[in-house]
């Protein structure tokens, strides 16, 4: 049924093909970014086998261990990077629900997109909002939905805005075509039954036209600063030390380049979009390597501890966990 309403909207199509444009155009957008994951574990992969040293990597984790009051303090601020979003999507959705339920559901999405091999942390995410009271499933998605697009175009501003101020050129029209495909294959894939566009028009225009669709976006941009303090740390260890806006480029180039993700956390893809940020700053290909393993092993070690502690405390998320991993056990 969806899908023939917006059939309707092409005047002499039928619905068959629109179905099949509709399927065909999911296809090829899954493919290319396949193939673009493929890539870069390829590249990974090359890079490992001409940069990897475990005495360096092991020297500059010893460096890491000396100096925890600077690991705690890049811990905390990278934690608040989810505080923040977790205050936005609450503040999105306008609803007395304890803040509790938003921050535990930003560290439970985090915490499964690093253990599955694709991003499906945010279907946690839509889980647990939906169990509370006064929450549809159709609301708890498109909160969901409107955050990650809001992310996408902060990362997506900060990554263009880097890569003209450190690397002396705009974006080209394949790279901007390709991240709204992708903003675009995520609003369709997310929006397509149970929300109607005319209603999320309006809904995005009273609030993003008021103080707090201001505040919200600000919050949203300042989570994504926020979680470049765990790349300056490591940075500044391994003696490459960064400029805040340089560590934010880079963080943001780097996560960008995870909707490619083929691994649990990115593992791989990860690596190899920041050590290549990492040299168009001017860093040797071997520190970039170090430091990119080691930002990434910090991240991971991250996400599982907040994970860890949301399932002890709040047992009943497990259930939420379960299912979404067995839906994508079943989809695969």
């Amino acid at each position: 049924m969806a899908t023939s309403r917006r059939c309707r909207l092409l005047k002499g199509w039928p619905g068959r093909w629109c179905g099949r444009a509709n399927m065909s155009g999911k296809l090829a957008a899954k493919v290319v970014l396949r193939t673009a994951g493929a890539a870069l574990l390829f590249i990974f992969v090359w890079l490992t086998y001409r940069y990897f040293d475990i005495r360096l990597l092991l020297r500059h984790l010893a460096e890491l261990v000396r100096h925890p009051a600077d690991l705690a303090a890049a811990a905390f601020v990278y934690g608040m990077s989810f505080w923040l979003r977790a205050w936005a999507w609450k503040q999105y959705v306008g609803k007395p629900i304890a803040f509790s339920v938003y921050w535990r559901a930003v560290l439970l999405s985090l915490f499964i997109n690093h253990l599955a091999p694709v991003k499906i942390g945010d279907a946690a995410r839509v889980a647990v909002l939906a169990r509370q009271p006064g929450v549809s499933a159709s609301e708890s998605v498109e909160s969901v939905a409107v955050m990650r697009l809001l992310d996408m175009a902060v990362l997506g501003s900060f990554a263009a805005a880097g890569m003209y101020v450190y690397m002396h050129r705009i974006p080209g029209v394949p790279l901007l075509a390709a991240l709204a495909a992708a903003g675009l294959v995520l609003a369709l894939a997310v929006f397509r039954r149970p929300l109607r566009m005319e209603r999320l028009w309006r809904r995005w225009r009273t609030v993003f036209r008021s103080r707090r669709g201001v505040l919200i976006a600000a919050a949203v941009a300042a989570s994504w600063l926020c979680e470049a303090a765990v790349i300056d740390m490591i940075a500044k260890a391994v003696g490459m030390p960064l400029s805040f806006w340089q560590a934010v480029w880079v963080n943001s180039a780097t996560v960008s380049g995870q909707i490619a993700q083929l691994t649990p956390g990115g593992a791989g893809t990860y690596e190899a979009v920041m050590a290549f940020a990492l040299t168009a700053l001017g860093a040797p290909g071997s520190v970039a390597y170090t430091a990119a393993v080691l930002t990434h092993a910090l991240k991971f070690l991250f996400s599982y501890a907040a994970g860890a502690v949301v399932l002890a405390f709040w047992r009943s998320d497990w259930q939420a966990v379960r299912n979404v991993w067995r839906k994508e056990r079943e989809r695969v």
